[in-house]
């Protein structure tokens, strides 16, 4: 084994670095790499005992002399340097329920990046590819394409070029867009400047999409290193390419749009573009399997459910078990795993019954294959896409002990993996009603912020808007909303930049509700606009019935009734027909609001009661009260005796249990309107 670390007194040299443990300072090919000082100080223990494990007793005894710190420090720490140093080669070896090992480079070490790492030249080209891409229009995707060819002539090997261009026609083909009059205003103006009058590389989408790009490269290599894979190769690329070319140029001659076929750019058209020199031998079934499904993950974290489907449609339908006849365990387990996360999204925004029942059915085969094969990694992924599932149906008890499960099957370095599961946990909780709870999940993702993905840092920044929006009190309340506006715009910002407009318009729709609260209406309604029309477009029957919803907010605030009954009435018809029971007892809180303003108490009140039995067994406790709290606010005087007792043992309970300041405010108020007798009243005020 050739060394290539080389110690000069106090300076060590490996790789492109050099450690002057006199200076304290980490250099990369002469540049300062900026480290924590304990971070440093992590680093210079590990490579002074280079080749030799180190334990966490030991390293946590030399870093902090002094101190008793918890073991997760550690554990940031080693994330911080393998962050600066980079894996290609990975330097730091974990070794489980031990500690850490700083590895000898050899002159032999495997460098997977190359495949998505090149040179300079071809990387600028790419860069522009990513410019154009990011217009999020046609004539962009067809000018990225000419771009991503480019790389490839410079890059022949260059994967994530080839991965640009498969997107690029998945997004033509399924006209994965967003319509021109749906835009912010904002992107609608970055999408009108010429590519050249910008450095591609200055701009902030295409940085986040860069970062996007290598995030997914990472986490699939070290997917196919879990399963004992290797990462898809060139000619499995070009295998894809043609696919998502075929398939772009079927769906023009369905559509009657041969005539987009023409031209891209000024060089190529889509027929000039398969050329001999990209042929490729036929691909083995398990070639075929793992490539797309590294494919389906991509455009599924895009919300690009249509490409999805027809990515994987050789092997499975909705509804049907996947065809795994001839596959190994590994990519059985792997198949099963990607479409059941996509069953489980599909089923929701096409509201198909039993779907996540299916969905459900799909992800539990994968953990068992995966539990088989002894991936506890994948084991938890499969996991928290199996919570989500019990999310949508309003199981929240189910959704939090699987959630819980998979964090604790997860080691502190699956630091991406895990603030994807606790980004999850927290909405559940807040689903719940428990806000407080909610928030110590999102702030135990703070410290994690610059080392996750784009798309998760869409998610947090969404749920942070959200939280906030629900936690503000009378004391706090326009800086608390201010606040949870900026990070509904920071979300809008990363999911667009990624290219993720389904939950970009998601963001949009939370938005618009807030400005609804704030009274800002004119501006509120424009943001339902555009985030229905993006939902019609991606035919999101889920989420254009949660629009609906808050477009009857809007128009009772408006006092625009009869408007109001039918956005609510809409939003309600969709929503029973695909098992979503959580999302249908908000639907149907709003819809019997509207109906007491039109003065149909008795019909407003059978669906209220219906809205609360509802909530109630799904155990989502915010909703519920919603409902039993909209009876009273809006028909207590109407109400008899007896029914006004059992509202008010009803309103105890949650009273106990709710987290939210304006839901026990709207409580005591309640209660105090339901209490007929002195000691109930006597009762409600030591309450």
């Amino acid at each position: 084994m050739k060394r290539s670390i080389e110690r000069n007194d106090n300076l060590y040299q490996f790789g492109p670095f050099c450690l002057n443990a006199g200076e304290r300072v980490l250099l990369r090919d002469g540049r300062l790499v900026p480290l924590p000082p304990k971070a440093l100080s992590t680093l210079l223990v590990l490579v002074r005992n280079m080749g030799h494990v180190v334990e966490k007793e030991v390293l946590m005894a030399e870093v902090w002399p002094d101190e008793d710190v918890e073991e997760g420090n550690l554990a940031q720490h080693i994330c911080t340097l393998r962050k600066a140093l980079g894996e290609n080669p990975n330097y730091i070896e974990t070794i489980p329920r031990r500690g850490y090992r700083f590895l000898e480079p050899t002159s032999g070490v495997h460098h997977p990046s190359k495949r998505y790492m090149a040179k300079a030249e071809a990387h600028q080209v790419y860069l522009k590819a990513r410019y154009c891409w990011s217009k999020h229009t046609t004539n962009g995707l067809k000018e990225a394409i000419v771009y991503f060819w480019q790389a490839i002539d410079l890059e022949p090997n260059y994967a994530l070029a080839y991965a640009g261009i498969v997107d690029c026609y998945l997004r033509l083909a399924t006209n994965y867009l967003p319509p021109t009059d749906a835009l912010p205003k904002s992107a609608a103006a970055m999408r009108t400047q010429a590519s050249d009058e910008i450095l591609p590389e200055t701009t902030a989408s295409v940085k986040i999409r860069c970062d996007w790009d290598r995030e997914i490269a990472k986490r699939e290599y070290k997917r196919a290193d879990e399963l004992k894979l290797d990462y898809p190769a060139i000619h499995q690329w070009r295998a894809a390419y043609r696919f998502s070319l075929d398939f772009y140029n079927q769906t023009l001659m369905k559509t009657e749009r041969a005539s987009d076929s023409i031209t891209i750019g000024s060089q190529r058209s889509p027929s000039d573009l398969t050329l001999p020199r990209f042929e490729s031998a036929s691909l083995t079934p398990t070639e075929e399997v793992q490539v797309f499904c590294v494919i389906a993950r991509e455009q599924m974290d895009a919300g690009n459910y249509d490409a999805t489907c027809a990515v994987l449609e050789r092997w499975w339908t909705m509804g049907e078990w996947p065809k795994i006849d001839g596959l190994n365990s590994p990519l059985s387990a792997d198949l099963l795993f990607t479409v059941g996360t996509l069953a489980g999204f599909v089923a929701s925004a096409r509201q198909v019954p039993r779907g996540q029942k299916h969905a459900e059915e799909l992800l539990n085969g994968a953990i068992g294959l995966f539990e088989h094969l002894g991936s506890r990694t994948l084991s938890a992924e499969a996991r928290i896409e199996l919570a989500l599932c019990y999310q949508r149906e309003g199981m929240l008890d189910l959704a939090r002990t699987t959630l819980q499960a998979a964090l604790e099957a997860l080691s502190n370095e699956e630091y991406e993996i895990r603030r994807f599961a606790l980004l999850r946990l927290a909405a559940v909780e807040w689903q719940a009603g428990r806000l407080h709870v909610s928030l110590e999940r999102l702030k135990e993702t703070d410290e994690l912020v610059e080392l996750a993905s784009p798309s998760n840092n869409g998610r947090y920044h969404h749920y942070w808007g959200t939280i906030l929006q629900t936690l503000e009190t009378a004391e706090t309340r326009g800086e608390s909303l201010n606040l949870a506006l900026e990070h509904y715009l920071q979300a809008i910002d990363q999911y667009e930049a990624i290219g993720n407009h389904r939950f970009a318009a998601i963001a949009e729709n939370n938005h618009g509700y807030l400005l609804v609260t704030l009274q800002r209406l004119d501006e509120a309604e424009m943001h339902f606009v555009r985030a229905r029309k993006l939902f019609a477009a991606f035919d999101d029957k889920r989420r254009c019935a949660q629009v609906d919803d808050s477009l009857a907010h809007l128009h009772l605030a408006a006092a625009r009734f009869e408007l109001a009954e039918q956005a609510a009435g809409q939003s309600v018809k969709t929503l029973e027909m695909g098992g979503l029971d959580g999302f249908l007892a908000e639907s149907l809180t709003t819809q019997g609001l509207v109906l007491c303003k039109l003065g149909r108490h008795r019909e407003a009140k059978r669906i209220l009661d219906r809205a609360h039995q509802i909530a109630d067994r799904c155990g989502d406790s915010e909703s519920a009260c919603s409902a039993l709290l909209t009876i009273i606010e809006e028909m207590g005087a109407s109400l008899d005796e007896d029914e006004s007792i059992e509202l008010a043992a009803q309103l105890d309970r949650f009273l106990a249990s709710s987290q939210k300041a304006s839901t026990i405010e709207r409580i005591r108020k309640c209660r105090e309107l339901v209490s007929p007798t002195p000691a109930l009243r006597k009762y409600s005020e030591s309450a």
